[in-house]
């Protein structure tokens, strides 16, 4: 009883406990997040956020102009009595599936004397995508045409990616196929009548097209919003555009939920599989007897607050309710902005840190590397070791020596006997090295390895180098002996 007793009485300990606010959430999923990951967060923003758009250019100086400056702001139109609707319906906005997937490269022309070469081209092209590639092929067995353009439609299906785009030019397929150009082009709609609507497609807009006109929704509308200004809906400049064409926002709105019901990617519905694709935070050059940093900021959208918005946010007829509502997006819309910026420029300054210190790395390679640990970097930059931790977490640098995660770069060390220093991953490559050029017949042993170390200056434990070894998939000694 004195125990239950005991269990009942309440503690008065008080303890501190530290919480995020939303803001600082945000800044910690966005810092962590990699370019691709960090590019959906970014669509589904301007999805949910109609005052944010996207810029053509990084601006020179604060491209945010704020309620009340001098800036010149465009007109608002005449749909004043609308506009409590308008606001409504423009959070429905698509900024979703309007990656444009790119420029179509033109491969070199197809060099093959005779069928047998050229058909041997075409199993080499669809060997690594079998199963999307073979259902085409099935369509194209099915399909109501004569036999030379469907001989000439293998050579379409062969030029098809996995996202379900033609990235051959029809002028290399006549070249390949030896036919004309009116055959290739006659064998390319053929195979974009197949499924999935939209296949073989040369860029977005005409994917998009496609699946427009088999879902028999190609009207004047659809078809100038696809064909003319997919780039304005990206970003998201809606009011502008709906004025600019004359229509309601509630039907611009409309066309886009359509346009947004589109795959833009219609080869990932049968793909074999779905690649994992690794874009590059930031670059490493060569300058002169240097190196520097150079970042790729194509890969992430530049955000601006709309002029259009700021200006309702002036004018004295807009309703209360409605400048509540902006207020909200401009404050939620300035929070992605900043995070977006502390991001950018936390990777730079890692990047610039490893740059710095690893040059006889970018200079020679991995047995140069030095060693270097987050606390270190965390120190140098005035940040957490943690923050650090998630800066680099699943992120890559691109450097002359090839492509890496940040993280290959943060390891543990030794310092030779010259006062070089040198990482455990450079210690690792020079016993690699030195194995792969022992004599077959007398192979190394750990202790041999232990000796030949300390030849260049380096003191490491003979249980450090079998443990090495082992971590290298290198088998002892005496093993080695027996194969």
């Amino acid at each position: 009883m004195a125990d239950a007793a005991q269990g009942m009485i309440q503690s008065g300990e008080m303890r501190q406990e530290q919480t995020l606010t939303p803001q600082q959430l945000q800044s910690l999923d966005i810092l962590y997040a990699p370019v691709l990951e960090l590019q959906q967060k970014i669509n589904q923003e301007l999805a949910d956020n109609p005052v944010l758009e996207i810029v053509d250019h990084i601006p020179d100086s604060d491209d945010l102009p704020l309620p009340g400056s001098k800036e010149e702001k465009p007109e608002l139109g005449s749909e004043r009595d609308d506009i409590e609707d308008e606001l409504a319906k423009i959070v429905e906005l698509a900024a979703e599936g309007s990656a444009d997937p790119g420029e179509i490269s033109i491969p070199s022309g197809f060099d093959q004397e005779d069928e047998d070469e050229r058909h041997a081209y075409l199993l080499n092209s669809i060997a690594d995508e079998t199963s999307m590639q073979e259902l085409l092929l099935q369509q194209l067995r099915y399909a109501d045409t004569d036999p030379e353009t469907a001989r000439i439609a293998e050579f379409v299906i062969g030029g098809i990616d996995e996202s379900g785009y033609l990235k051959t030019h029809p002028a290399d397929i006549a070249t390949g196929a030896g036919c004309s150009l009116e055959a290739a082009e006659q064998a390319i709609r053929l195979v974009q009548g197949f499924d999935p609507p939209g296949i073989g497609a040369r860029d977005l807009r005409e994917c998009l097209l496609l699946q427009l006109e088999r879902k028999g929704e190609d009207s004047p509308e659809l078809v100038n919003l696809v064909g003319n200004h997919l780039d304005e809906i990206a970003r998201n400049k809606l009011p502008q555009l709906a004025k600019s064409l004359n229509i309601p926002l509630e039907k611009l709105n409309e066309d886009i939920r359509k346009i947004r019901s589109l795959n833009p990617y219609p080869g990932n519905e049968i793909a074999a599989s779905n690649p994992v694709y690794i874009v590059p935070e930031v670059s490493v050059e060569r300058d002169g007897t240097e190196f520097k940093v150079v970042s790729d900021d194509s890969s992430i959208p530049h955000l601006r607050i709309s002029k259009f918005y700021l200006k309702l946010l002036e004018d004295p007829n807009t309703p209360d309710d409605v400048k509540t509502y902006i207020k909200n997006k401009l404050t939620s819309g300035k929070g992605l902005m900043k995070c977006l910026d502390q991001r950018q420029k936390t990777i730079r300054r890692i990047a610039d840190i490893i740059v710095a210190t690893q040059h006889d790395f970018l200079e020679k390679g991995v047995e140069y590397l030095k060693p270097m640990t987050m606390q270190q970097v965390a120190d140098k930059l005035g940040l957490h070791e943690t923050t650090i931790s998630r800066a680099i977490a699943n992120k890559y640098i691109r450097t002359p020596m090839g492509l890496f995660e940040f993280k290959f770069f943060f390891t543990g060390g030794f310092q030779s006997k010259g006062g070089e220093e040198i990482s455990s991953r450079g210690v690792k490559e020079i016993i690699r090295d030195l194995i792969e050029n022992e004599n077959p017949a007398s192979p190394l042993s750990d202790s041999k390895l232990v000796s030949l170390l300390k030849e260049r200056g380096l003191d490491i434990a003979r249980r450090t180098v079998a443990k090495y070894r082992e971590e290298l998939g290198i088998q002892s000694s005496h093993l080695r002996r027996n194969f």
